[in-house]
């Protein structure tokens, strides 16, 4: 019972510690998602830049072209020549049309990103500074509690090892499968882990004292219970 008092009280203390680091957890997992973000849509506006100079630059050349095209028809008198020549003036008008279109497009995008870029640093800016806030909040009661733990885990290894090893495996066993009740009080001949009626026979001989006994129903290690029952 002592053992699993303590196993109980460290076992309460690492679900405190759960609560009090689970906070800085989910704010440093969003920061970290909001940077990721940030890096991901900070390369994509480099890439789409690239791209859009690069359209621009074409888009230039094809202007100069249709400028070349137009001296080139002042100087030709072959009506097929110049009939060719404007159908060539003509297609680049069309692939310019199609580049200017795709340009807006571009710079529509880029006014999205900027945006969403302008969001994401201010998102991180703010994350960043809250999770140094509460890292420093937590810091010190995350300390008492892993000291704390730290001197009652050494209580509990000094008194499991004056319990016999098979018998401390089966309590570790039942402890972890049973919700932290490893050990159940018997009472009133009913296992107070489980509510079950034990057997007469079992239930004197608990009362003996002369070895441990477990459950039948549930499994639980059973002890006598002394104090007197509520009904008496």
């Amino acid at each position: 019972m002592s053992l699993q008092t303590i196993d109980k009280e460290l076992q309460t203390w690492a679900e405190m510690l759960a609560v009090v680091t689970q906070g800085v957890d989910r704010l440093r997992a969003e920061t970290d998602s909001a940077r990721r973000e940030l890096e991901q849509v900070t390369q994509e506006d480099r890439q789409a830049e690239i791209a859009r100079r690069e359209l621009e630059r074409e888009l230039a050349d094809g202007e100069a072209r249709i400028r070349d095209k137009r001296m080139r028809q002042n100087l030709i008198r072959n009506d097929k020549e110049l009939q060719a020549l404007a159908h060539e003036v003509e297609s680049q008008k069309d692939t310019n049309q199609r580049r200017e279109a795709e340009l807006l497009v571009q710079m529509e995008a880029a006014d999205s990103r900027a945006a969403r870029l302008k969001e994401l640093s201010g998102q991180v800016q703010q994350k960043s500074a809250e999770l140094i806030a509460a890292e420093k909040e937590i810091a010190g009661r995350a300390e008492e509690l892993k000291e704390a733990m730290r001197r009652r885990r050494v209580e509990r290894e000094a008194l499991a090892a004056q319990i016999d090893d098979t018998l401390r495996q089966r309590y570790e066993m039942i402890f972890s499968r049973r919700g932290g009740v490893a050990v159940a009080k018997a009472r009133s001949g009913t296992c107070q882990g489980c509510r079950m009626r034990l057997p007469p026979q079992l239930y004197n001989e608990l009362q003996r004292f002369e070895r441990i006994h477990a459950c039948p129903n549930c499994q639980r290690i059973l002890y006598f219970d002394v104090s007197p029952s509520p009904e008496s």
